[in-house]
């Protein structure tokens, strides 16, 4: 589902020409992906890549920018349902993205989904913790969650404040709510 969120990302964003372009520079032969079938993980960092030299950004900024897009592309997907329904407002979101990802387990069992824990460290800030057997995805989490607090009209500011130090370990990130 990813790699096929990407592909309407580019198309979206930057047209046609620009994801046939984006396709061959990354070595990919098909021009859109089954959403219910696994891809190894190397065809999405393949995409980002080159989307990141066709439009001249960063690898951290495509993901930042298509971590936000995701969260409307998921909500338009069957993952949509799942979404509105698992809270009223962002940290109800956050809190239950665990779950929304072990009901999508049921339908594809090789899902290796991340995991999110968000604790409250005072009334408008808190602490979310990120696992993923994935490295290299942070600044798609940081365009995610802003994401998440657009859907629901509330706006955030996002900080790393620790690298995950091994596998094992999460990125830890900042979180305030905006008033």
């Amino acid at each position: 589902m990813v790699n096929e969120g990407v592909r309407t990302f580019v198309i979206k964003k930057f047209g046609k020409d620009a994801w046939e372009t984006i396709r061959l520079d990354a070595g990919i032969d098909t021009s859109q992906f089954d959403r219910m079938h696994a891809y190894d993980d190397a065809i999405t960092c393949d995409l980002v890549a080159a989307v990141a030299k066709h439009r001249d950004m960063a690898q951290g900024e495509v993901l930042s920018v298509f971590g936000e897009y995701w969260v409307g592309y998921a909500g338009n997907s069957g993952l949509g349902n799942l979404l509105s329904l698992s809270g009223r407002n962002f940290v109800e979101r956050v809190q239950n993205l665990d779950d929304m990802h072990d009901r999508k387990m049921m339908a594809m069992p090789g899902l290796k989904p991340p995991s999110f824990e968000i604790v409250e460290l005072d009334q408008s800030i808190f602490e979310l913790s990120y696992y993923s057997v994935r490295p290299g995805l942070t600044p798609m989490v940081i365009g995610l969650l802003h994401g998440l607090a657009a859907q629901t009209n509330e706006k955030i500011s996002v900080e790393l404040t620790s690298a995950r130090s091994s596998a094992n370990a999460p990125d830890l990130f900042r979180i305030e709510l905006l008033a």
